[in-house]
């Protein structure tokens, strides 16, 4: 099953317990369907669940059996047929079968208690979620301008910030911050999920933490060997030289060492000198022998 999958799964475990809620999010699912008006009223969805739970609610609203027909693009749909029916559907939810354009009827989220019922019932219809162990996204893709922008002003009034754009036709209302995917979530009531959310964020989290100190440890390891190795070849070169024997006693007791020990940091060179010598002064001193082997011929 896919990350929306699961989401969508819990979501319709959820029963509102104030009939306000549950016309809101009966609203939800009906208006953010495929067809919303007095010559079609039906919703396409290529989750079964979802597809059951409209057609549970459509029977409820129009008191006779409702057909869900799978079709061979692996889609589920159910239909309102008669228009009789279709305009019950709309009715109860203050139309009349005569409007234009499929726009928002706000009085049917009536408190602050059935906004997260409404948005529950217009992501079963219309909404998914990417994993956050790909990227972190989620979205409600409207067939409608007008909808789009009555849903966006939604969110907004209940303090989300969605972007939004066009897709193939459609208008397409997205988030891509954790903070807002999660409250969002949360407000659908999905509070397991979210939990799920948040483990799946902190494992990423910790999992790219552990590569980038990984990644550096690596490059400072190859940035080490790469000059351990130019100071040997450095140092070979001087002792081939009559240059070795004129350095002072400092730079040639340094300049052994370093061929005695190729692996050996600059803290661990230091620490083995008498008297011992901060990494700086190392670096220093073995700079100035690589420095001299450039300038022979």
């Amino acid at each position: 099953m896919s990350f929306s999958s699961d989401l969508k799964e819990e979501l319709l475990r959820i029963e509102p317990e104030n009939a306000c809620c549950q016309l809101a999010e009966c609203y939800g699912l009906f208006l953010f369907g495929r067809g919303f008006s007095a010559k079609d009223i039906s919703i396409s969805t290529e989750n079964k669940a979802v597809a059951e739970k409209y057609r549970y609610l459509t029977e409820r609203l129009c008191l006779r059996p409702a057909t869900l027909e799978h079709s061979t693009a692996k889609k589920f749909r159910v239909a309102v047929e008669q228009r009789a029916d279709r305009l019950r559907v709309l009715s109860a939810f203050g139309y009349d079968g005569t409007e234009r354009a499929r726009r928002l009827n706000w009085s049917n989220i009536s408190d602050d208690c059935c906004v997260g019922a409404f948005l529950r019932g217009a992501f079963l219809a219309c909404g998914t979620i990417s994993s956050p162990e790909k990227n972190y996204h989620l979205e409600f893709v409207v067939p409608h301008y007008n909808l789009s922008q009555d849903l966006k002003k939604f969110l907004e009034n209940s303090d989300f910030s969605p972007k939004e754009v066009r897709r193939n036709g459609l208008y397409v209302l997205y988030f891509k911050k954790t903070e807002e995917i999660q409250n969002l979530i949360g407000i659908m009531g999905a509070s397991k999920f979210v939990m799920e959310f948040i483990d799946v964020i902190v494992y990423k989290d910790i999992r790219n933490n552990v590569n980038r100190r990984l990644n550096f440890e690596n490059a400072n390891l190859n940035k080490t060997v790469n000059a351990a190795v130019r100071q040997t070849q450095s140092i070979q070169k001087l002792k081939k030289s009559v240059k070795f024997r004129e350095l002072s006693p400092e730079l040639q007791e340094i300049a052994n060492l370093r061929l005695e020990n190729p692996d050996f940091s600059l803290q661990q060179i230091g620490d083995a000198l008498t008297p011992p010598m901060s990494r700086s002064g190392v670096y220093h001193r073995l700079k100035k022998l690589c420095d001299m082997a450039d300038k022979l011929k």
